[in-house]
């Protein structure tokens, strides 16, 4: 269970991070800012993490060899699965969502984008609102390291409802409420917007499912 929690927790860590790379190097505008990193790492995957560590025992754990004495909790696979295959998956699906927003309201690459600017505030809360809704996802995805999600179930964790419900409010308060917007520099987002970002995080979880298959038929041959 720790490892199912450190693994959703160090996902989130490169769509945080990929904003700003994508400035420093490339110039391209900030598609996210320091409160609402924290607002991710402090408010909303923090009950959704404690819940995983609510997990029960995978199904046939005692048919699995046991772990090497000296493995260590945090080796590269679960390094690799966390920042590489889920944490770049949602940091396209953050970065495709700025842009998304952009563009559709009339931005052109070049125009001035002041952080002052419901534009840019509204785009931000895009990248935001795209990070925790594929860490909806996420957290479904790292209940288990390689059972599907058809074996695991869906309502058989109720902390984990709870924590994506508390995530979500958390979300709504952020995005469309004036005290959320005054302290996280956020404005309220166009429901359409949330089509897309549903797709990305249901892209990500098919994703989850199909890297589990392979390695599950890998390791059976």
């Amino acid at each position: 269970n720790i490892r199912k929690f450190s693994t959703y927790v160090l996902a989130s860590n490169v769509p945080e991070v990929v904003p700003y790379l994508a400035y420093g190097l490339f110039g391209i505008p900030l598609a996210l800012t320091v409160p609402q990193i924290l607002a991710v790492d402090l408010g909303t995957d923090m009950v959704p993490a404690l819940a995983l560590g609510a997990e029960k025992p995978d199904a046939g754990i005692m048919s699995i060899p046991p772990r090497p004495r000296r493995a260590r909790l945090m080796n590269l696979p679960l390094l690799l699965r966390a920042y590489v295959f889920l944490g770049l998956i949602e940091a396209g699906i953050a970065m495709g969502s700025f842009f998304l927003l952009l563009l559709t309201e009339g931005w052109t690459w070049g125009m001035p984008l002041d952080w002052s600017d419901p534009l840019y505030k509204q785009a931000t809360a895009a990248t935001f609102a795209a990070i925790v809704v594929a860490q909806v996802a996420n957290v479904f995805a790292c209940r288990s390291e390689r059972l599907s999600l058809s074996r695991l179930g869906l309502f058989n964790n109720p902390l984990l409802l709870w924590g994506i419900a508390t995530e979500l409010v958390v979300l709504a308060f952020i995005i469309y409420t004036p005290w959320g917007n005054a302290i996280f520099g956020t404005s309220p987002l166009p429901l359409w917007i949330f089509g897309p970002l549903v797709l990305g995080a249901m892209a990500l979880l098919a994703a989850e499912e199909g890297r589990k298959f392979i390695v599950n038929r890998f390791n059976k041959r």
